[in-house]
């Protein structure tokens, strides 16, 4: 009996070695990363780094000067804003069967949560101390007091009641009270959640430029697969195979983009009249397919495609003759997206003059830009906050001329647009990072920008104009064009709108006003394939009237279906 004690008493003294000597990561299942970090956050009370592993069970908070991005094995990405307290309750996750279970707790501050492989199940679970979330395949933002879906579908329980969310649809919360109904967000709710959820001045996700160590780069695999020797950056980035071409194009509109970008890039801005080319700021919205690609062969299965939507911001600057546009967004994670990344932040060129211009101004209608670099030759993008490289990509104007053109030689009845000020074209990206190759094909949308109180309180008008998206159905890409319209009742705060002859489908549904007038989203049903359309736009001045045009992204969803795009209407 004292033999077996002591044998006993030995068991436990060597466990006890082997945690004190390998750390409590002995007893912590890592579960990801975290691939962007500000200041003052912690988990368990250690500082994170960026390539921190975060484990099951972690609790991690910020301050009001914190913030940090996990990446999970299962690509789920949760991004923590600032004062913030957010536990990981349960993690488990079955690589060869692409299922498992996600639940954490928000105590406190907020998060967006950009649904993986586990999502796609419906086992994920966001408890708060108001309600209990579950998400599947989408994109949430989630605080104490709202939860809004951005893509796929939420349901938010609450005081005894479960409300269902579809994509643009927000609930608001209140201390064990049922949700309230579905419906828009409030007045600028989106755009004041991407400015939170991104680095503030002075911040820079945990990669300060030129200042990163090549071991943190090397722990912050861009994607949290656990590939062997990822990377992110720079010289430790191994070289992958030739790259397959991005998806395909129509012709005619792929041929166009590329004359209108050789032209804008080579006029000479000093021959330019500067009052043909006014000095200005553009805002609106981009909508795109992304599609990314592995070299790795332990994780090979095919490229993954998801939807990219999010905002544009186009500045115009006659003197020099320069264009900058910023498009920054999220990326839809479907059931093909196993290597998509959740963020983006795209610059084309500069208007810094300290920096390659990368870009040409002709006239209001005819300006383009490439993909904008630092003054070593980098990009100035980011893909989930972290550097890439080897990017190449331009966003181009389509002027009226070509849009008619387009329309001519490919048999369409669309009506492009006639917009007085409002501006769209085509962007596309190519860039690479660690193992991956990332590639976004779409079409941005940018006009002048009204103000709330400039928004008519009655009265109804009617907009027509084109809706123009990338699509993926069954394997096959192109770009198809449909009739916009839309009727506004001020007064409801309402539009009815139509999009008529989408690649063979028509769609119908109602938009609501946000409850700052100048935004507008709500979702349309399809006659075909059961496709849905969510839509989210605003208003663009125009020349007689402050509301005179609008535009916006769409992003459409189906039996294996993909779109993303925009629209542009002016008031008939």
């Amino acid at each position: 009996m004292t033999t077996g004690i002591a044998g006993a008493g030995r068991s436990v003294l060597a466990a006890v070695l082997t945690v004190a000597l390998l750390g409590s990561s002995a007893l912590a299942q890592e579960v990801g990363k975290a691939s962007a970090v500000n200041p003052n956050a912690t988990a368990n009370l250690r500082t994170i780094t960026i390539g921190s592993s975060i484990t099951h069970k972690e609790r991690i908070q910020t301050t009001s000067a914190g913030s940090v991005q996990l990446l999970f094995v299962d690509k789920t990405s949760m991004t923590i804003g600032p004062n913030s307290d957010l536990t990981i309750d349960e993690y488990v996750y079955d690589p060869n069967a692409g299922s498992g279970k996600l639940a954490a707790t928000l105590g406190k501050g907020a998060l967006r949560f950009v649904g993986g492989q586990i999502s796609h199940t419906g086992d994920a679970e966001i408890k708060t101390a108001s309600a209990t979330v579950g998400i599947r395949g989408g994109v949430a933002l989630i605080g104490t007091n709202h939860v809004y879906a951005g893509y796929g579908t939420s349901t938010v329980t609450s005081g005894g009641s479960t409300v269902s969310l579809g994509a643009g649809e927000y609930t608001a919360l209140q201390g064990g009270q049922p949700p309230s109904p579905p419906g828009p967000p409030p007045p600028n709710f989106v755009l004041n959640q991407i400015r939170l959820f991104q680095s503030g001045s002075g911040q820079s996700g945990g990669v300060a430029r030129g200042t990163a160590s090549p071991a943190n780069v090397q722990r912050a695999e861009s994607r949290a697969t656990g590939t062997p020797g990822g990377s992110v950056a720079g010289s430790l980035t191994p070289v992958p195979p030739p790259p397959p071409p991005p998806p395909p194009v129509a012709a005619s509109l792929n041929q166009t983009i590329q004359t209108s970008t050789q032209q804008a890039a080579a006029k000479q801005v000093a021959q330019e009249s500067i009052a043909a080319r006014p000095s200005m700021t553009l805002s609106g919205f981009v909508g795109a397919l992304m599609t990314t690609i592995t070299n790795s062969s332990t994780y090979y299965s095919g490229p993954s495609t998801g939807i990219a939507v999010g905002t544009a911001r186009v500045a115009l600057d006659a003197t020099s003759g320069r264009v900058q546009a910023n498009f920054d967004g999220g990326v839809a994670h479907g059931p093909n997206s196993g290597y998509l990344p959740t963020t983006f932040n795209y610059q084309f060129g500069s208007t810094d003059p300290s920096l390659d211009g990368q870009s040409g101004y002709a006239d209001y209608g005819n300006f383009a830009a490439g993909a904008a670099i630092d003054k070593t030759g980098k990009p100035l993008s980011t893909i989930n906050g972290l550097p890439i490289t080897d990017q190449t990509g331009a966003m181009v104007t389509v002027t009226r001329d070509q849009a008619r053109q387009y329309a001519d030689e490919g048999g369409t009845t669309t009506n492009f647009c006639d917009c007085d000020y409002t501006r769209w074209g085509l962007w596309a990206s190519q860039s690479k990072q660690g193992p991956y190759l990332d590639t976004a094909l779409g079409f941005w949308v940018a006009g002048r920008p009204t103000t709330a109180g400039e928004v008519p309180l009655s009265g109804q008008a009617t907009y027509g104009g084109h809706v123009i998206a990338n699509i993926e159905n069954a394997g096959s890409n192109y770009v198809a064009t449909g009739n916009f319209s839309n009727t506004v009742n001020f007064g409801s705060r309402t539009g009815q709108v139509t999009v008529t002859g989408l690649d063979s489908t028509n769609y119908a549904g109602q938009v609501q006003f946000m409850q700052d007038p100048r935004y507008f989203a709500g979702s349309l049903a399809g006659d075909a394939g059961a496709r849905q359309m969510a839509m989210t736009g605003s208003f663009f001045r125009g020349v007689n009237s402050p509301v005179g045009e609008m535009g916006g992204a769409v992003a459409i969803s189906g039996a294996s279906y993909l779109g993303s795009g925009i629209f542009a209407a002016k008031m008939k």
